[in-house]
C-alpha cells in the first residue's frame, strides 16, 4: 500500500533513451539536471502577499537531459507528454501546450540577458500536476539548461525571481514565491523559513527525533493545474483588495500591520475578512511551527498542521470535495499527527506527517477509507513515503 518514488537515476535513465531514440545526438554530449518537489508543511496562500512560510524539499521532481544548440532554438521532448515540439527562442508561449513553460522560459531569460542559442532536451517528472510544484520545477530546469548554454552565470537568487516572471508575466499566474525558493534553498534533512516579503530564508534543521517521523504524500487522483484555475488569481486579487480596505496604501496584506486588521475586522465586507484572517493567522501557525519543529513537539506541529488546512478551507474559502475529504481522512488515519492540503486545494495531494512506525497502517486505512468514499478515483490514489536524502 505504502509507495516510494523511483530514483533519480530512473528517471534519468527514461529520459536518456527517449532523448538517444529522437535526437541523433552522441549520448556522451548529453547534459542532465534535476530540480527536486517541494512541500509545505504550513504557509498556505500567503507567499502572494508577503507573508512567512515553510518549505522542504522531497527526494522526486523533474529531470532534463539536454545538449547546448547553436541556433537560438529549442527542441524538447517529455516522458509524459507527446512530442517533439520545435520552437524558437522568443516564440509565443501557447497556452494549453505542455511546452509552455519551456517557451515563458525563454522570453523571462531575453528580458535581461542575451539568449542566441537554445538546446536539444527531454524533460521527465513524476506526479505531474499534483501541487507538488512540478510546474516551478520545470521552469527552474529549463532556465538552467538555457543559461548554460548561453554561457550566462545565474545565482538562487537569480533563479527564484526569474521563475517568478515566468509565470507572472507570460503564463498569467499570480502566485509567489513560495515554490522557487523552497526548491533553491532547501537542502536535505530540513525546513526552509521563507520571508517572501524580503526574499530572504534560512534553514530549520532536523531535530534528532525527526527520524521517528516521516512525511506521507497522498495523492487524491485528481489533477490540478494552476494556470488553467481563474479561482486562484480570484482570491490573490481579494487578498489584495483586502489590503487596501484595511490601507489605501497596502498592496498586500504584509503591509498591513496585524493590529490594524484586529480593530476594522469587524466592519470588512466578510470575504476579504476572511481573506485577511487566515492570512494572519497562517503567518501566526508558521512562526509556532518552527518552534513546534525545533523541539520536536510533532503532535503540536501536526494540530498546526490541521488548523491550516482548516483556515484553507473556510477562511480563504479553497479546496473541492475530494481533496477536502481526503484531508480529512488523513488527518483521521492512525499514527498521523496532522495534515494539509500540498498546493491550493484544487484537487492534487494532502501532505501528512506521521509517526514512521505506523506509516504502512496509516496508508491502508487511508486508501481504504478513500477507495469507499470514491471508487471512480481508487486505481489513481496512491500513498507515497517521502525519504529524508535528496540526490543532486
Amino acid at each position: 500500500m505504502l509507495q516510494f518514488f523511483p530514483l533519480v537515476s530512473e528517471q534519468v535513465t527514461a529520459a536518456m533513451d527517449l532523448f538517444v531514440g529522437t535526437f541523433p545526438i552522441d549520448p556522451a554530449a548529453i547534459r542532465q539536471l534535476f530540480v527536486p518537489y517541494r512541500i509545505c508543511p504550513l504557509g498556505a496562500h500567503v507567499d502572494h502577499q508577503g507573508g512567512h512560510v515553510l518549505g522542504r524539499i522531497i527526494n522526486t521532481g523533474t529531470v532534463l537531459v539536454y545538449d547546448p544548440h547553436p541556433e537560438p532554438e529549442i527542441r524538447l521532448g517529455s516522458t509524459n507528454f507527446s512530442g517533439p515540439v520545435t520552437f524558437a527562442i522568443g516564440a509565443d508561449v501557447q497556452p494549453d501546450h505542455w511546452a509552455r513553460y519551456a517557451q515563458a522560459a525563454a522570453l523571462a531569460l531575453t528580458q535581461n540577458h542575451t539568449v542566441t542559442r537554445g538546446f536539444i532536451g527531454v524533460a521527465s517528472g513524476t506526479l505531474i500536476g499534483a501541487g507538488l510544484s512540478s510546474s516551478a520545477a520545470v521552469g527552474l530546469a529549463y532556465l538552467q539548461a538555457l543559461a548554460d548554454a548561453n554561457n550566462i552565470l545565474l545565482t538562487a537568487t537569480n533563479l527564484v525571481e526569474l521563475d517568478y516572471q515566468l509565470e507572472h508575466a507570460f503564463l498569467g499566474l499570480q502566485n509567489g514565491i513560495l515554490d522557487q525558493s523552497s526548491i533553491l534553498f532547501g537542502r536535505n534533512n530540513e525546513l526552509v523559513y521563507i520571508d517572501t516579503r524580503h526574499r530572504q530564508s534560512r534553514p530549520i534543521p532536523d531535530p534528532p527525533q525527526a527520524d521517528d517521523v516521516v512525511w506521507l504524500i497522498v495523492h487524491s487522483g485528481v489533477v490540478r493545474e494552476l494556470t488553467r484555475s481563474g479561482g486562484y488569481n480570484h482570491s490573490v486579487a481579494e487578498c489584495r483588495a483586502a489590503a487596501r480596505w484595511l490601507s489605501p496604501e497596502a498592496a498586500v496584506l504584509s503591509d498591513v500591520p496585524q493590529e490594524v486588521f484586529t480593530d476594522c475586522a469587524d466592519a470588512m465586507p466578510d470575504n476579504l475578512r476572511r481573506r485577511a484572517s487566515h492570512y494572519f493567522g497562517e503567518v501566526a501557525r508558521v512562526s509556532a511551527g518552527v518552534q513546534a519543529w525545533r523541539e520536536s513537539d510533532f503532535a503540536r506541529f501536526g494540530s498546526l498542521m490541521n488548523d491550516s488546512c482548516a483556515s484553507s478551507i473556510h477562511e480563504y474559502e479553497s479546496g473541492q470535495e475530494e481533496i477536502i475529504a481526503l484531508h480529512q481522512i488523513v488527518s483521521a488515519s492512525t499514527g498521523i499527527y496532522g495534515s494539509r492540503f500540498s498546493g491550493a486545494g484544487h484537487g492534487g495531494c494532502v501532505i501528512g506527517l506521521a509517526d514512521r512506525a505506523q506509516a504502512e497502517t496509516a496508508a491502508f486505512q487511508i486508501l481504504a477509507t478513500y477507495s469507499r468514499m470514491y471508487p471512480k478515483l481508487a486505481k489513481k490514489a496512491a500513498v507515497y513515503q517521502v525519504e529524508n536524502g535528496v540526490s543532486s
